[in-house]
C-alpha cells in the first residue's frame, strides 16, 4: 500500500514539474502579435510587434511597433498557466497608440497560452483569446 501511495506522489510530482517545463519549453522564442483585443495587428516589417521569452530567466521583451517593454513571466504546474508581471515600457510618443494600448490592456488579463504548431495564443481567465501570435523564425 505504501508503494501505490508513493508512486502516486512520485507521478504526481514528475507531471508537475514536466508540464512548468512543458509550458516554458513552447513559449521559448519570438513572437509576432498578429492580433490583439480583436485588432489584426498590420504593421511593415521594421515596426511589427512582439514579444520574446527569455525562458531560462523567466523573462520577457517585445515591441508594441512603436514603444519596447519588458517584464517576467510565471508558468505554473498547470502547463497552460501563465502571468506577466512587473511590466514595464518605454514612453516615446507614438503617431497611433491603437494597438499599443490593446497590448498592455492584454498583458493584465493574460491567464492561460495555448499552442497549435507555430501559433500561440494568449487568454484570459475565461478563455476568451486576448492574444494571437505567430513564431518567427530566424
Amino acid at each position: 500500500m505504501k508503494n501505490i501511495i508513493l508512486s502516486i506522489v512520485l507521478g504526481v510530482m514528475c507531471m508537475s514539474c514536466c508540464s512548468n517545463k512543458y509550458a516554458a519549453a513552447n513559449l521559448s522564442g519570438d513572437w509576432k502579435i498578429d492580433k490583439v483585443l480583436d485588432i489584426q495587428v498590420n504593421a511593415s516589417e521594421e515596426e511589427t510587434p512582439y514579444i520574446s521569452f527569455q525562458t531560462e530567466e523567466s523573462r520577457f521583451y517585445g515591441t508594441t511597433g512603436c514603444n519596447s517593454f519588458f517584464g517576467e513571466f510565471n508558468t505554473s504546474d498547470n502547463k497552460n498557466e501563465i502571468s506577466l508581471t512587473n511590466v514595464g515600457s518605454t514612453k516615446k510618443l507614438c503617431e497611433d497608440m491603437t494597438v499599443e494600448d490593446a497590448i498592455f490592456s492584454a498583458f493584465i488579463k493574460v491567464a492561460s497560452v495555448n499552442y497549435d504548431n507555430e501559433k500561440m495564443q494568449l487568454k484570459d481567465e475565461s478563455g476568451n483569446v486576448l492574444m494571437e501570435l505567430s513564431s518567427i523564425k530566424k
